[in-house]
């Protein structure tokens, strides 16, 4: 997400929605878009643009199949980078904030 030049990314608030997904995450380490929807008290449209984020950057990986058209059926991820209680507003790796496209390098 493009902003101004020189431009910081905010600090994680405390009560925010995307502090509890992330807390989800943390405790549940194998996850669902649903289960963290269910944990978190999300909609799954919030949830999975928070997910797709972390997903680029690394944080988050796919697990196992995705079944299409049957009735309980989602993708697995799971997590693969905890940074800690904050949830992460820039990439470790290419330093760039979340919103963006991960460089893979800094």
């Amino acid at each position: 997400m493009p902003g101004i030049k020189g431009m910081t990314a905010a600090e994680p608030r405390q009560g925010a929605l995307r502090n509890r997904i992330w807390q989800s995450m943390r405790i549940l380490r194998r996850f669902t878009i649903i289960d963290l929807a269910r944990t978190a008290g999300a909609t799954r449209g919030n949830v999975r643009k928070f997910v797709k984020r972390l997903e680029v950057h690394g944080y988050v990986a796919q697990e196992g199949g995705y079944v299409g058209g049957r009735a309980g059926e989602f993708r697995g991820l799971r997590l693969v980078k905890d940074v800690g209680p904050q949830y992460p507003t820039r990439c470790e790796t290419c330093g760039r904030p979340l919103g963006s496209e991960c460089g893979g390098q800094p």
